[in-house]
């Protein structure tokens, strides 16, 4: 298997070699995607680390690399001479697989991006790698069997480093949005459920901090709290709480501690294994590998799954940035229904026509229908 890697050099990711290592993982060649001159060294040097071709641009790479990639690892951050969903798609269209651990900024990206991966047969992997760690994927053994007792409450804390805005701060969310829709997925529905009610609260700019409570149609309420204040490298603010009608989880997203009605007391962890297995990057890369080696969907990590996430993320924002505390699924789905219905459809000029699909379909997006959203957005690729 050829497996790439688009780099845009700014800072060493120690995630991504502790993650290949386990895996034995090759990597084939390396291209440079930064406008940041000094960071070509640094791309030349990973590449030279690896000891495999250098590309100066990612283009070249998908285009030229020969024999042709399997897949490619996408590392590229703001100051990319390309944009990521471009870099993405760009792959995609030259015939090889994505993984992109960097959460997406956008339920539109996620919509575009889940099309065109479904239009060239090819599968994106993002989002966060905690799901694929042996502690999460422990907990969700555990929440899934008949003694733990229908889950009653799930809280989720998180503390990021210091970030300006909100927007910033929901980003950083992500891995416990994701984890949240992933144990609902596995318990009530092949798909996410969407919440039937979100309340929430934040404080915008400075620090900003975030508590949000869902409720979902089984009853569920998850509670999300992020702040931003934590000093670097300080790991506890990352926790945790699950509650069965048996049964008590509480983790650190590495290790879990597990109490029952019996009082009994239950720990574990991946202490005895590297940190990269711990966190889950190498659970994600092999995912990746084991997906397209055996021509399947990955368990998780899929842009279909994510887009729940995306959703949650954009819901809560718009709620909190528009002074709105409170609202109920019935009432979003309504008023977007009325938002559908004004939009007029195109009819001899295509343009107009492909402008009035793409617009109904991010409104199918916003109301939670991903499968009709993304079937109207593909006829306009």
């Amino acid at each position: 298997m050829r497996i790439g890697v688009v780099y845009s050099g700014e800072q060493i990711q120690p995630w991504l070699f502790r993650g290949l290592y386990p895996v034995q993982l090759r990597v084939s060649c390396v291209a440079d995607s930064s406008v940041v001159p000094e960071n070509r060294a640094r791309v030349e040097e990973f590449a030279s680390f690896f000891e495999c071709d250098f590309f100066l641009n990612p283009k070249e790479m998908f285009n030229t690399a020969n024999p042709k990639l399997d897949g490619v690892i996408i590392i590229s951050e703001d100051t990319a001479s390309v944009p990521h969903v471009q870099l993405i798609e760009s792959a995609l269209m030259a015939g090889i697989h994505v993984l992109s651990p960097a959460p997406l900024n956008s339920l539109e990206e996620g919509i575009h991006l889940a099309a065109v991966s479904e239009k060239y047969k090819r599968l994106v992997m993002t989002g966060t790698r905690f799901i694929f760690g042996r502690c999460f994927q422990e907990i969700l053994r555990i929440v899934s069997i008949p003694t733990f007792g229908g889950i009653q409450d799930m809280r989720f804390l998180l503390g990021t480093g210091r970030v300006p805005y909100l927007n910033d701060l929901l980003k950083y969310g992500d891995s416990h949005f994701q984890i949240a829709f992933a144990i609902v997925r596995r318990l009530f529905a092949e798909y996410a459920i969407l919440p039937e009610e979100i309340m929430g609260m934040a404080t915008k700019n400075g620090a900003p901090n975030m508590t949000c409570i869902v409720r979902f149609p089984q009853g569920t309420l998850c509670t999300f709290c992020q702040t931003s204040n934590r000093q670097w490298g300080n790991d506890a603010y990352h926790k945790i709480e699950i509650t069965g009608a048996a049964s008590h989880i509480l983790s650190d997203l590495q290790t879990w501690q597990r109490f029952s009605n019996e009082n009994t007391f239950r720990m574990g962890g991946g202490d005895e294994e590297i940190s990269a297995n711990v966190q889950g990057s190498s659970g994600q890369l092999q995912e990746f590998c084991s997906a397209i080696q055996g021509d399947r969907e990955p368990y998780a990590g899929t842009l279909r799954s994510v887009l729940p996430t995306l959703w949650l993320r954009e819901r809560i924002q718009d709620g909190i940035e528009q002074g709105q505390l409170s609202f109920k699924m019935s009432e979003i789905r309504a008023n977007l229904d009325k938002e559908i219905q004004r939009i007029k459809p195109g009819h001899s000029d295509s343009s107009q026509d492909r402008k009035y699909r793409r617009e109904k379909a991010l409104l199918l997006g916003k109301r939670g229908d991903f499968h009709e959203a993304l079937s109207i957005y593909s006829e306009t690729l």
